[in-house]
Order: C-alpha cells, then sequence, then structure tokens
C-alpha cells in the first residue's frame, strides 16, 4: 500500500527520528543514514543523534554536516552500550512517535509516511514496524528480505522464540515505551527483550509487510557467532524471563536452537540464515 500526501498531511502525530553512532561506525555509511532520513517523503519533526563522547572526528563532522529541514539534535553520552543509548535516545525525543534506525542502514522514502500513517489509523498499535531488504553491495541491489508476520497475534507468537519486529525499522508510541521503562542497558538482544516486555505488559505490535529499511548484509553472521554471543543468548533469555512474558520451560527450549546456532562454523551459519530466515 502507497501512502498519498493527503494522508501524510492529514497526520496529527509528530515524529522523531532517533540514531546511536560509535566509533566502529563508517562515515560513509553514517552520511548515507542520513541522507535517507533527509530525504523521507514525511519529514521528521526532528533527528536525535545520541553518540559516545569520545566520538572521532571524522564521525562527528557528519553529524555536524547535516543539512536538514527539521532540527537535528546531537546528544553526546558516556559509553556504555546501546541500551543505554537507546533510552537516551527515547527520553530526549520531543515527539509522539519515534523511528529507529541503525547509522548503516538506509531508510526507504516512504518509510515514516507509512508508519506514521499505520499507527494513526490503528490507534491501539503501540509500536510497528516492517521487512528488511539486505543488500550487499548498493541498495538497489537487495539480494535478501528479512520478514516478519504482520498481524499482532502473530507478531505475539513469534516473540516467544525470536524478535518478532526487524528493530531498525520499528516505529513506536513515545509513551508506550516509557510506560514500560524504556530500552534497558543490556549488552545484547535490548531490543528484544523491550518487545517482549511490551508484550507482557499489555501493548500491542504488529508489522507493515514492506521492506521499509535496507540493511548491509555484509558481517552480520560474522557478529552473530561466537562464544560470547553465545553467553550473551543465556543472558538474554533470563532477562526475557523476568519480564514475565514467558517462563523457563519456553527459554531453555530457545537455548537449545539458539547457543549451538551461535558455535557454527561461520559458512554453515550463513547458509541457514539465508535459507530459513531470509526470503
Amino acid at each position: 500500500m502507497n501512502v498519498t500526501q493527503k494522508e501524510v498531511d492529514a497526520s496529527d502525530s509528530t515524529v522523531s527520528v532517533v540514531l546511536t553512532t560509535y566509533a566502529g561506525d563508517d562515515p560513509a555509511e553514517l552520511r548515507t543514514c542520513l541522507d535517507s532520513v533527509c530525504e523521507q517523503n514525511r519529514r521528521p519533526d526532528e533527528l536525535v543523534v545520541v553518540r559516545d563522547r569520545g566520538l572521532p572526528s571524522r564521525l562527528a563532522d557528519v553529524v555536524a554536516d547535516v543539512s536538514a529541514p527539521f532540527p537535528v539534535r546531537d546528544v553526546p553520552v558516556e559509553e556504555r552500550g546501546r541500551g543505554h543509548a537507546r533510552g537516551v535516545a527515547v527520553r530526549e525525543a520531543t515527539s509522539d512517535l519515534v523511528a529507529v534506525i541503525d547509522a548503516d542502514d538506509v531508510a526507504c522514502p516512504n518509510r515514516l509516511a507509512r508508519q506514521v500513517a499505520f499507527l494513526d489509523a490503528n490507534p491501539s498499535v503501540d509500536a510497528v514496524g516492517g521487512y528488511v531488504g539486505e543488500f550487499e553491495t548498493t541498495p538497489e541491489e537487495v539480494r535478501a528480505v528479512r520478514t516478519v508476520p504482520a498481524d499482532p497475534a502473530a507478531v505475539r507468537r513469534m516473540a516467544h522464540y525470536r524478535s518478532p519486529l526487524n528493530h531498525p525499522t520499528v516505529t513506536f508510541r513515545r509513551s508506550a515505551v516509557l510506560d514500560v521503562g524504556n530500552y534497558r542497558h543490556m549488552e545484547y538482544g535490548e531490543d528484544y527483550e523491550l518487545w517482549c516486555r511490551m508484550l507482557a505488559h499489555g501493548k500491542t505490535l504488529a508489522n507493515v509487510p514492506e521492506v521499509l529499511v535496507k540493511a548491509r548484509a555484509d558481517g552480520l553472521v560474522t557478529r552473530r557467532r561466537g562464544l560470547d554471543i553465545a553467553r550473551r543468548e543465556v543472558r538474554l533469555q533470563r532477562a526475557i524471563v523476568e519480564t514475565g512474558f514467558y517462563g523457563w520451560l519456553v527459554a531453555l527450549a530457545n537455548l537449545a536452537v539458539r547457543v549451538p546456532l551461535r558455535l557454527l562454523p561461520e559458512r554453515t551459519l550463513r547458509r541457514l540464515y539465508r535459507r530459513v530466515f531470509r526470503s
């Protein structure tokens, strides 16, 4: 479904885009990401960039050079992890809605228009995501699509075994996230834990069945394997159990699958992700 200009103009909702950036980010990729935010069909009401105080000048300069027809707020924080930084971003945002994007991703031009219109039309939905189109060289050449269910009931079912929302595509009601305690200071899976906490508190999550963000696929599998990631999986499952969304029986079943996955050879894991988790 395409969003008409009439729908965009009729919306009373305000939306803040929030982005976190760190020393390891690539300046060219960050610039492309920021350009995609500035070129939205439905312009955000503000952009909140949360960054490490020690951000290298090559990245800080990219943020400082943003020329946008809306306010751009540069919020430095002490390095304490992405969960902490995202929580700061939500607190700093001043809009009704908050749209998340990662520093190396590219937002499709209709992303904000589509999600703002969806949330306006569905006041019972507290957060909405979408599909991610994965590319290797250029955003125009999508090689795989990371799909998720659209219906809230199906989203809730998926949350029992994997994250039901693609985090860099999510736009949520700021009040709903603050109501459940915001992002928590976690080293891994802060988004999945937040979605489960929202579901445990009776919030409603959904997805738009369209590619709304394009993401680089290179290095993705490497970042998701290894003994350290396996240990983090254990801590993540413990944190989700503490939300009350599901119990240890489900958590142990998840660990029986997720921990061995993290220990597979990279080539095997890449093939599995391509065949099972992508379309």
